[in-house]
């Protein structure tokens, strides 16, 4: 019995030293996980009080950042208020001169005042005698229809003159033209060239146009190369004598258009009479001097006359004289 108890004893014993020594390996580990909260509680304090210390460092420089700029805004507002208040003052003080100049010139100045008498038209007056206006009125008129056809009847009689003068300085050259044998042999000569010239002219083409139907003679059939080759030729001719008809039309109506325009007056009438004068009564001493054809010579004066009154009329603005 006694030996059954020590060993139940001894049993309970062991029991309780494994059970001392599992609560004492709990407690080391509390006390080591104890240990191990503690420090990670300090490594969050010290990380807390770094960012509490950062934070406070950021917030600090931005104030600083934001009184600079307050600062900054607050000194341009007060540079401006001080412009304004110069500006005013000055703006007060032209006021005070001005103001000043326009008292002196209201007490020293005399103020002259003339009567101007208002224009009343007679026509607004009901009640006035109008005789006297219909007369004035009346006579006005009669004044103006004279006036006018004295005024056309020397228009009349100056056209007239002029007319009169231009036939008889006319005829009087063509008679002397007539009888000058320079001025009808240089006449003769000068259509002579021009015909000469249409000739040639018309030869040129007709060569022209024989060249270019030379094409037909490398067709085998006889009648049909001959067709072309007369076609070919009258088209040819045709277009180099039309187009040189057209061109001189053309520069013929351009010429007449320049001299309605800038020479149609009394003076272009004057300066052919009187160059075609010099030419006819001067002929053989001109033929002298100058070996030209004096109708060609006529033809290039009045060239460079049309010349002349066209540049006057664009750039000087001359007048014409009707």
């Amino acid at each position: 019995m006694n030996e059954s108890r020590e060993s139940k004893n001894a049993e309970q014993l062991e029991e309780l030293l494994l059970l001392t020594e599992e609560i004492q390996e709990e407690l080391e580990q509390k006390d080591q996980l104890i240990v191990e909260l503690k420090t990670q509680l300090n490594e969050s304090l010290t990380l807390n009080e770094k960012l509490n210390k950062e934070n406070r460092a950021g917030n600090i420089q931005a104030l600083k950042n934001d009184l600079k700029l307050a600062d900054r805004a607050l000194r341009s507002e007060k540079e401006k208020l001080r412009s304004a208040n110069v500006m005013i003052e000055e703006c007060q003080d032209k006021i005070r001169c001005l103001t000043q100049q326009r008292d002196y010139a209201r007490t020293h100045q005399k103020i002259v005042e003339i009567p101007v008498e208002k224009p009343v038209l007679y026509e607004k007056c009901e009640s006035c005698d109008r005789t006297a206006y219909q007369n004035e009125k009346a006579k006005y008129g009669t004044q103006k229809e004279r006036l006018a056809g004295q005024y056309k009847a020397k228009t009349v009689m100056f056209q007239t003159t002029l007319f009169l003068l231009a036939w008889y300085s006319l005829t009087t050259t063509l008679f002397q033209a007539v009888q000058s044998d320079v001025f009808l042999s240089d006449c003769k000569s000068f259509f002579h060239d021009a015909a000469s010239f249409i000739q040639t002219f018309i030869g040129w083409t007709i060569d022209a146009g024989q060249s270019v139907a030379q094409i037909s003679t490398k067709i085998p059939n006889a009648f049909i190369a001959g067709i072309i080759y007369w076609l070919l030729l009258i088209l040819v001719v045709g277009i180099c004598v039309a187009g040189t008809g057209i061109l001189a039309i053309l520069i013929e109506i351009k010429v007449i258009e320049l001299y309605k325009k800038n020479c149609w007056d009394v003076i272009t009438l004057l300066m052919i009479l009187t160059s075609t004068a010099v030419i006819i009564y001067f002929g053989e001493a001109i033929k002298k001097a100058l070996s030209v054809n004096l109708l060609l010579l006529f033809v290039l004066s009045q060239g460079v006359y049309l010349g002349i009154r066209c540049y006057l009329k664009n750039r000087l603005g001359t007048k014409q004289y009707w």
